[in-house]
């Protein structure tokens, strides 16, 4: 989870001269608080310091709990969470205004719900003993090693099984990884069963998709290498107009790579030809 901007009055701590000297070195330098440690030395400490900066203090507890509480197990989440809400009501008594304290106070809103995520996952982990984005890796693992020894047929069922998977379910979070099971089925089809059958398959994976998009940019460019020269230039132009408008979008742009560049202008070299014969 984002933080909001460290506060003024938590940052003006490390100067005020009214923290003693261990408790001032945390939040220097700046931009490299130790976040865990203020965490645990305002629950200690937070009725010795000084009255003039205790809101503060507290307030710097507060932020230290939520400082990457995502990455927590979701009981531990629960625990910062009220502890932050509890330093925040400190904050808050002692006279830190409220719009130093409010985006912090959204923050904790947001946990539970990002908590509730966690437990989710952690009880999916216990039952399967494997994230649902690790199943879909071994899957898609245990297909590839099928097509390596010949058995088309068995891991073409599997690539497909990956591809279809239930994206707004159980293996919600892993496109990234699901889209390679579409991108396996559309490189068998170029290698074996030409333009029409890459088309269908295209089609397929586009559909299983519904409002998202096939495929996701991390494997568009490899993508768009495999079709060109396929006889299916109405795909290969699909693939690196929405590779380039993923990467020229003002909100998070999905940058290119040098090697990435290189070949997408190879694919637009090819596009260009076939437009003009």
């Amino acid at each position: 989870m984002d933080l909001p901007p460290v506060p003024p009055s938590v940052r003006a701590l490390a100067t005020s001269g009214k923290l003693p000297p261990e408790l001032a070195a945390l939040f220097t330098p700046p931009g490299q608080e130790k976040w865990t440690r203020i965490a645990e030395a305002v629950d200690e400490r937070l009725d010795e310091v000084d009255p003039a900066v205790r809101g503060a203090f507290a307030l710097a507890g507060a932020y230290g709990h939520l400082d990457d509480i995502g990455f927590l197990s979701s009981g531990e989440m629960a625990e910062h969470n009220d502890r932050a809400i509890a330093l925040l009501e400190r904050a808050l008594e002692h006279g830190v205004p409220d719009e130093e304290a409010e985006d912090l106070w959204e923050v904790t809103r947001r946990v539970p719900e990002v908590a509730h995520l966690a437990r989710d996952r952690e009880e999916y982990l216990a039952k399967h003993g494997a994230t649902a984005g690790q199943r879909l890796k071994a899957k898609l693992d245990e297909a590839d090693a099928r097509y390596a020894a010949g058995d088309r047929a068995g891991a073409l069922v599997l690539f497909r099984e990956v591809g279809e998977a239930d994206l707004w379910g159980e293996f919600s979070g892993a496109m990234d990884m699901a889209d390679l099971g579409w991108c396996r089925l559309l490189q068998d089809a170029v290698r074996f069963d030409g333009p029409e059958a890459t088309r269908r398959i295209w089609q397929e994976a586009r559909a299983s998709r519904h409002a998202a998009r096939f495929p996701h940019p991390h494997w568009s460019v490899p993508l768009a290498e495999l079709l060109m020269g396929a006889g299916v230039p109405d795909i290969l132009e699909v693939v690196v107009a929405e590779r380039l408008d993923a990467a020229l979008r003002d909100h998070l742009p999905w940058e290119l790579s040098e090697d990435e560049r290189w070949t997408l202008s190879r694919a637009i070299d090819e596009l260009e030809q076939h437009h003009r014969a």
